[in-house]
């Protein structure tokens, strides 16, 4: 009975696991919030060369305007052609109570976004009670982001990220970490070194279930070479994306979660090389002065894949 149960549990987790990847081909290195109130803004996304504009209503609009800016939204759902950028919503959370009406408003709405962002999810639980109000809202599962934002979401990550893909409703797609609400609740700062731990665990986790990570937002937005600076160190991290305020840090950005030429030349030589070194027998073997094996032309295959995806 046992093993009944567990392969069951591990088949449910494969499809979970097959879902995600089907929304893993799209493009998502330049994350960028507009107001759910302001009509101008969100207009202005639809015009940007932009992978995922997300239209908000949580931090960027008042408590006296969530109303407004549901409706709002709905509609530049409706009458706005975002082109090749992926249209998102941002909700509120689970615990400020407001999830479901936010949730209703755009999923019940005639044209639904691409995919829906939900921030500040902590527990096994909150993901539970996501996956019921989807479940409401859709017969078909939906495409989810999530955020990361708190010492007690960070620890149960990877319990939430089971729960999510085990669920009938949810399509968890990446995970977006909230640098500056996480720093606020461990008492901290700002600083790159006092969040490396939390950077490195989102990716990991993000990585092994097969998620996009994507980087904290770079407040400075008038600092483009610090913005450039940080979204190179986030690739090397391997954060896939990084979440954009302004529309300048949108070129930067996308270039900078993007292999290079040069990056992509040396990956495809690498790959040939490894197949005729192969092909003669060797296993470990010398490529313009490094000792190659494996893990490296693993490594230089993610960078074609990236390209080509």
């Amino acid at each position: 009975m046992l093993a009944t149960r567990l392969c069951t549990k591990s088949m449910a987790f494969g499809r979970g696991l097959a879902s995600s990847s089907l929304y893993q081909s799209r493009k998502r290195r330049a994350l960028m919030y507009m107001p759910g109130d302001d009509l101008r803004k969100m207009t202005k996304a639809a015009s940007l060369d932009l992978d995922l504009a997300v239209l908000d209503c949580e931090d960027a609009v008042a408590a006296n305007r969530k109303s407004a800016a549901r409706d709002a939204i709905c509609d530049v759902l409706n009458s706005l052609d975002f082109g090749r950028t992926e249209r998102g919503v941002r909700t509120n959370s689970v615990s400020s109570g407001l999830l479901e009406d936010d949730l209703k408003s755009v999923l019940l709405n005639k044209t639904q976004p691409d995919i829906v962002m939900i921030p500040k999810l902590d527990s096994a639980d909150e993901a539970k009670f996501l996956n019921s109000v989807i479940s409401d809202c859709t017969s078909k599962p939906f495409p989810v982001i999530f955020q990361t934002e708190s010492a007690i979401g960070l620890i149960n990550l990877h319990e939430i990220i089971r729960t999510l893909i085990e669920s009938s409703h949810v399509v968890p797609v990446a995970i977006v970490f909230g640098a500056d609400d996480y720093v606020s609740d461990i008492r901290g700062s700002r600083e790159i070194d006092a969040v490396v731990y939390a950077r490195q665990k989102v990716v990991t986790f993000a990585r092994a279930f097969n998620l996009q990570p994507i980087d904290r937002v770079y407040i400075e937005y008038k600092d483009l070479d610090g913005l450039k600076f940080e979204s190179e160190r986030g690739f090397g991290f391997g954060f896939s994306g990084k979440q954009c305020i302004h529309p300048s840090q949108i070129p930067i950005v996308q270039t900078a979660f993007s292999p290079s030429v040069e990056q992509l030349e040396y990956s495809r030589d690498l790959i040939r090389s490894f197949a005729e070194n192969q092909a003669a027998g060797k296993g470990a073997f010398s490529f313009r002065g490094k000792m190659i094996d494996r893990p490296t032309l693993l490594q230089a295959q993610n960078i074609v894949d990236m390209f080509e995806n």
